[in-house]
């Protein structure tokens, strides 16, 4: 018996996801009533400190950029509080530029893949747009790059990669790169590897914007791994072709 549940044990450990030191949770606040903008919040308690953080984030769909004034990042630095300050003090930074831009439309979850999610590959993820739709399912991936090393990261045991981002259309074989570093961001914080953490689409058939893919980001950290959110936006092939 003793031996069963060590076997049970240990294939459970191994079909369980890395989890991160510090593994940032992440939640859409929707798009904008023009289809134009996207704004999403990451938040967690920071690892080795204990401090409640939160950053809101709106991104601007054409430029692939932030709008400015944000991201909106709130780090509470007492042990004492908890997620719902962090929260209330970055939504008090954030809200004038949500309010202007008028993000009132609700995102559509296409795909959920939080990071305690125990599946076999992280990487490649499958989805569709609606439940009664004649278009097809599409398979996200996403890919270590291997660039050069930003000077920043000098530890020569955690090597950082860059990300990218394949989209195929299941019913052709078809696939289209929708994103790919050409060097390594700084803000990522030497990046060791990549995950799929939710995909969003403007909610509504027929509604402009853009389909959203957030990534998860691991980089080294205090206990092990960290884990934060990246939005790659991209626009889904035409079906037909």
């Amino acid at each position: 018996m003793r031996t069963l549940l060590v076997l049970i044990l240990s294939a459970f450990l191994a079909s369980a996801p890395a989890l991160a030191a510090d593994g940032a949770q992440s939640r859409a606040i929707g798009y904008s009533a023009d289809g134009k903008y996207f704004a999403f919040e990451q938040f967690g308690v920071q690892d080795g400190s204990g401090f409640p953080y939160w950053d809101v984030f709106v991104l601007d769909l054409a430029a692939n950029d932030w709008v400015k004034g944000t991201p909106v990042r709130i780090l509470v630095e007492d042990e004492e509080q908890r997620l719902p300050e962090a929260r209330r003090q970055a939504m008090a930074k954030a809200g004038p530029v949500i309010e202007r831009l008028a993000i009132t439309e609700p995102a559509d979850l296409l795909l959920a893949n939080p990071f305690t999610e125990a599946v076999p590959d992280r990487t490649r993820v499958r989805f569709g747009i609606f439940h009664n739709t004649m278009e097809p399912p599409y398979e996200l991936s996403v890919a270590n790059v291997d660039l050069p090393t930003p000077a920043d990261c000098t530890d020569p045991d955690f090597k950082p990669f860059g990300m990218a981002l394949t989209l195929k259309v299941l019913t052709t074989g078809k696939s289209v790169t929708i994103a790919r570093d050409e060097s390594i961001p700084k803000s990522r914080l030497c990046p060791l590897r990549y995950d799929i953490e939710a995909v969003y689409t403007p909610s509504g058939f027929g509604n402009p914007g853009l389909q959203v893919a957030l990534i998860g980001v691991y980089s080294r950290g205090f206990e092990g791994e960290n884990r934060r959110i990246i939005a790659v936006p991209f626009e889904l092939p035409s079906w037909e072709n």
